[in-house]
């Protein structure tokens, strides 16, 4: 080895220890990390995107852009907005929402419509 090698080596060695990485020649061994809590992690970034298309596309073919306006007044109509329970319930009233234009339904029977108190519109 050369000098120029060596104090390649040294330098290199001083700024791991600096930024405290490891410089042993022991290979680091991956480990499966459990989650400590109990309760669910909840919906990723993935998962929402694809709920959001799935949302906004019943509500383009179906014309029930007005359920989303309905069920997201309290976040300024912002679906972003939604916790994922929320997602989740809205969901479930479009794919209700298509049930209903499928089979001729109203909307009213089904439970869909709520009044503009409800709503919290005031």
């Amino acid at each position: 080895m050369s000098v120029s090698e060596r104090e390649m080596k040294d330098m290199a060695a001083a700024v791991a220890s600096a930024l405290g990485a490891r410089t042993g020649k022991r290979p680091r061994r991956l480990t499966v990390v459990t989650p400590d809590s109990a309760e669910p992690a909840g919906l990723n970034a993935l998962q929402r995107d694809v709920l959001y298309a799935r949302i906004r596309d019943l509500g383009r073919m179906y014309w029930l852009m007005w359920l989303v306006r309905q069920e997201t007044t309290h976040v300024h109509g912002i679906v972003e907005c939604l916790t994922d329970a929320e997602l989740d319930a809205l969901l479930v009233k479009m794919e209700r929402g298509r049930e209903c234009r499928v089979e001729g339904i109203a909307f009213d029977d089904a439970g869909l419509v709520r009044g503009s108190l409800d709503v919290g519109i005031e």
